[in-house]
């Protein structure tokens, strides 16, 4: 992947390349990244179908601790992620381009919670989704079905408008936003 970067003019040295379970501590000490499994299939042309390995990634300074899924689909290296690198205090999960013939690379709205309970909780921010029509269902669904679940669950949700800032600990009740957004 580092060979892509450098093609697009990023210097090696800004290159930091990690295999799952490696991390990589910034310059000065005080934010990490930590590689973790993700269960996706890799690659974007005919003959390079999965030769690298897709990751989610760890987020660690010595306050806070967020986990990212990335494209992924659902798998028992949740509990492991948990028990390596957890606790989370917020857990961004994709919920969209959902399809129940897709749950090996997209969670969807169910397996996110049933990702976010494996990693043992935190808030939930879902991601990947109400960008662009990927799946046969409506844009908003995959929200729709989440806060539904979620609220139901007692998982706290945060479901920004798009830009606002959020502070994951004092996050309020989510105000489906996305309702008041007219489509064509």
């Amino acid at each position: 992947v580092g060979a892509h970067l450098e093609a697009f003019g990023i210097p090696p040295d800004r290159i930091t390349e990690l295999d799952w379970w490696e991390q990589h501590t910034l310059p000065g000490g005080e934010l990490s990244v930590s590689a973790a499994p993700s269960q996706h299939f890799s690659g974007r042309a005919l003959k390079d179908r999965n030769a690298t390995l897709w990751s989610s990634l760890v987020i660690r300074t010595a306050r806070h601790s967020v986990f990212f899924s990335g494209d992924t689909g659902l798998s028992g290296e949740y509990a492991a992620i948990r028990e390596r690198l957890g606790p989370f205090d917020l857990a961004l999960l994709e919920v969209g381009a959902f399809h129940p013939a897709w749950g090996d690379i997209h969670l969807g709205p169910d397996n996110a919670l049933k990702a976010h309970q494996l990693l043992g909780g935190g808030a939930l921010l879902p991601v990947h989704w109400g960008t662009f029509s990927l799946a046969m269902h409506a844009w908003d669904q995959p929200a729709e079905v989440l806060i539904e679940q979620a609220d139901r669950l007692g998982v706290p949700l945060l479901m920004p408008i798009l830009g606002q800032a959020v502070e994951p600990a004092h996050a309020e009740k989510t105000r489906p936003w996305w309702r008041s957004v007219e489509t064509q």
